[in-house]
């Protein structure tokens, strides 16, 4: 491929060619070969392949949002010469790094290092990477590609939120509750007298005919509450760009809930990707959920109440949603929170916190008392 300078040059040699010619001066028409010979040897320089060997390696397989693709390069040249200067460009999801590579001394191995920006979250395909070369003259450009295809996770980016606030804070305040309950596999508190009503089964015989009257055993049940989170995946109340910050908000709470001993079921409205009913257990396990989940159109899109179908009981539920939000319309309720994020988004009826991205809903939630 030629370069701005490369096309000058062959349009130069074709402007002396003709003239030359037409006024009979060979002088010209020996420039205009001159500067021919000059393209063609600046070909044969730029395809020649690199001496240096190229192998790529990821540093990370699993990148948050926004972090780059950190990526390290080894040149090796096994011959007896020094290898020339090249670039190395390399692509993922329309972003594209070029790191120059040194020469490479005969019989040595040289490592440089680069990276490429991530932007939205995804199982992208990194490469395959080009070889560059240009011309001393600069004058053409040749370029070779590698087959090497690496996969590289890019994930929600996740914040460090100090200390629960808002409705996380309200349900640690209650993580642990204690009631009366007659499941045997819940926790033993003491004997007390039997009262009618109690479940017979419940009766303990040997210190019955120890005291001589019906005891039964008490019990209680302890029982951590769960903390849920939905994000809102409806495109009609955001774009992709403010739905990017929405996941990392959904994530940062989730992981948060989790590190402070929290039970968090994580659910989104899209149906391909709905989430269970049940906590999650770890960071990774809310990165996965949430990493391909996509923006729904009318025909992919849930409605909250597919997802509370029997109310939403004892936990406490934070809605993500965009600035238009929420899509669903549902009674208020003191256990629902609705968060707003985007360009924009501003409060309305029900809604206890609304940010313009992810990092400026982290600075608010941590000064919300």
């Amino acid at each position: 491929m030629l370069t701005r300078s490369g096309l000058g040059a062959v349009l130069a040699a074709v402007v002396l060619g003709v003239l030359g010619w037409w006024w009979n001066y060979e002088e010209v028409v020996i420039a205009a070969c001159g500067i021919g010979g000059l393209l063609l040897m600046a070909i044969w320089v730029s395809q020649r392949p690199l001496r240096a060997n190229v192998t790529r390696r990821l540093l990370a397989v699993r990148v948050p949002r926004g972090d780059p693709i950190l990526l390290s390069y080894r040149l090796r040249n096994a011959t007896r010469f020094r290898s020339g200067q090249a670039t190395i460009v390399d692509r993922c999801d329309d972003s594209e790094s070029r790191v120059t590579a040194p020469t490479v001394s005969p019989n040595a191995e040289e490592v440089v290092n680069g990276s490429i920006p991530t932007r939205r979250r995804g199982v992208f395909e990194v490469g395959p990477f080009e070889i560059e070369r240009i011309d001393p003259f600069w004058l053409t450009v040749g370029r070779r590609r590698d087959t090497g295809v690496s996969t590289v996770i890019v994930h929600p980016k996740i914040y460090d939120l100090v200390g629960p606030h808002g409705a996380v804070r309200a349900v640690e305040n209650d993580s642990v509750l204690r009631r009366a309950t007659a499941d045997p596999l819940s926790g033993f508190v003491s004997m007390r007298e039997y009262i009618a009503g109690d479940d017979p089964r419940m009766i303990h015989w040997p210190t019955t005919a120890r005291v001589g009257t019906l005891m039964v055993r008490e019990h209680v049940e302890v029982r951590r509450p769960e903390f849920t989170i939905v994000l809102d995946t409806a495109r009609t109340t955001t774009t992709p760009d403010d739905f990017e910050e929405a996941v990392d908000v959904v994530a940062t709470l989730a992981v948060h809930a989790i590190r402070i001993g929290l039970d968090v079921v994580v659910r989104t409205t899209d149906s391909n990707h709905a989430g269970r009913p049940m906590p999650l257990v770890s960071d990774a396990a809310v990165l996965d959920l949430l990493t391909p989940v996509q923006l729904s159109d009318a025909a992919t899109l849930l409605p909250v109440s597919a997802l509370f179908a029997g109310g939403f009981d004892q936990t406490s539920v934070v809605f993500v949603t965009g600035p238009n939000g929420p899509s669903s319309s549902f009674a208020t309720s003191e256990r629902l929170s609705i968060v707003r994020i985007g360009d924009g988004a501003t409060g309305g009826i029900g809604v206890v916190l609304a940010a313009n991205n992810a990092r400026e809903f982290v600075r608010r939630w941590r000064s919300w008392g």
